[in-house]
């Protein structure tokens, strides 16, 4: 009887400090969102072409799309992941800017996630009330070119295709010299 009950508190015990481990490992990665957001300076974009790679990625509910069907578009990529505090921490940036151009056809927001689960995209979005149009992809299928080995990862391309601009790391994306940037291109 004894050795039943001490085996019985042993495994409670360790529930309690694998729970309390798991509190302080997301209030951590909290503190670290808060931070890294309130550092977030905007993005130096400066319109140099160069020609694109297509990248294939997936809708929430498995369809396969391409990067290149939307020619025609100023199109904002983001490649980010619910693992990654800087592309959570600038998140709320690419809420407000896709909320500018959330009607404008000349615009097209990817916000493309990878190894993450579409589950896991959806439970992310809902807990955090983003709208965002997000897909996951595959590392398979991301072309070299966009492998900056650091996310989030941020490409703009011209209503030609190409690549217009790209920036590594969290950004303040709602900041006007954003909009004046992406209004440029939509001329273009």
């Amino acid at each position: 009887m004894k050795l039943g009950r001490l085996v019985k508190r042993v495994v409670v015990g360790l529930i309690m400090v694998a729970i309390l481990a798991a509190g302080a490992a997301l209030l951590g990665f909290k503190v670290v969102q808060r931070r890294i957001a309130a550092r977030m300076q905007p993005p130096h974009l400066v319109i140099r072409t160069e020609p694109a790679n297509d990248l294939v990625y997936r809708t929430l509910d498995g369809e396969t799309q391409h990067l290149a069907s939307t020619k025609g578009q100023v199109v904002f990529l983001d490649l980010w992941g619910t693992w990654c505090v800087q592309c959570v921490a600038e998140m709320p940036t690419v809420q407000k800017l896709y909320d500018h151009y959330r009607n404008d056809p000349q615009v097209k927001f990817l916000i493309v996630s990878r190894l993450d689960s579409p589950s896991s995209v959806l439970s992310y979005a809902h807990r955090n009330h983003l709208s965002l149009p997000f897909y996951v992809t595959q590392d398979q299928d991301i072309p070299s070119s966009m492998q900056l080995n650091q996310y989030p990862s941020t490409f703009i391309y011209a209503k030609d295709g190409t690549l217009a601009s790209k920036h590594v790391g969290a950004a303040d994306w709602s900041d006007p010299t954003v909009i004046s940037y992406i209004d440029q291109l939509k001329k273009q």
